[in-house]
């Protein structure tokens, strides 16, 4: 289902000022989650290229079957680094170490 991914995440109005391609998905639940906008801050201060997907909307009901059916979610947020490298609440520890790995890309 992952190919759903992008249909649901509208890419021109969740890429960063940079206008980098994002590395990370953001799922969230909606502007009064609090720990979806720690999330989104952190990643900015880290400087990490992100989409944001808020899955209460109807039109990305596709993202919201993902995260819930595929990887098993039921408290946002849910960042999305790849197919193998995902969690869900605000967790600054696993930022800081995908910030980390992506110093150290070429």
């Amino acid at each position: 289902m992952t190919t759903d991914l992008a249909i649901a995440v509208d890419a021109d109005s969740t890429r960063d000022a940079a206008s980098e391609v994002p590395v990370v998905t953001v799922y969230t639940a909606g502007s009064a989650c609090v720990q979806c906008a720690l999330t989104e801050k952190v990643l900015a201060e880290l400087g990490i290229p992100f989409a944001e997907c808020d899955i209460t909307r109807d039109e990305n009901r596709a993202a919201r079957e993902y995260v819930i059916g595929d990887l098993g979610y039921t408290r946002a947020p849910v960042v999305v680094v790849d197919e193998h490298d995902h969690w869900s609440g605000f967790q600054p520890g696993e930022l800081k170490r995908v910030a980390a790995h992506l110093g150290s890309r070429p």
